[in-house]
């Protein structure tokens, strides 16, 4: 599977889940419901402890949304996506972007396999905002591209 497509896929759809989003000050997930907003995207957190996040409904589990959310971003720790991948089974969610910064985000090796296993599209490997932003952003997309430091299921353009 090429990753470039499910990327493609991700920009295209108006719907995007971020499960991981809180009201804390901070946080990546509640960064990521501001951005994606403020680029005209629907955008559905998902958070078992919260009501609402940025003044918009929060979902207590993926298995809640509505069916024509196919987008999930993981803003979550490794064990976390684990349980999350597991739950998306029999939902409208199609594809997954495991979220990484600095660090693993939410990837694990094993959350890799569970979702080729599940047969689930993904992303990992990048920041969303590599390719939902600007600036700074792509300028890191530019560096990883360039000095090959991305996933090889991404292919390079």
């Amino acid at each position: 599977m090429e990753m470039n497509k499910t990327i493609d896929a991700f920009l295209e759809r108006k719907e995007i889940a971020v499960a991981g989003a809180s009201p804390k000050k901070g946080n990546w997930g509640q960064a990521l419901v501001k951005e994606l907003r403020k680029k005209g995207y629907d955008v559905f957190p998902v958070n078992p402890k919260y009501e609402q996040i940025e003044g918009i409904k929060c979902y207590p589990s993926v298995t809640e949304l509505p069916g024509n959310v196919e987008n999930l971003i993981l803003a979550v720790n490794p064990e976390r996506a684990m349980e999350i991948i597991e739950q998306s089974s029999g939902t409208g969610i199609k594809r997954i972007w495991l979220n990484q910064g600095i660090g693993d985000g939410a990837y694990s090796a094993v959350g890799l396999e569970l979702l080729k296993k599940k047969k689930m599209e993904f992303v990992y490997g990048f920041c969303p905002m590599m390719f939902f932003g600007k600036g700074m952003h792509k300028f890191h997309f530019w560096m990883r591209k360039n000095l090959g430091k991305t996933p090889v299921e991404y292919v390079k353009n």
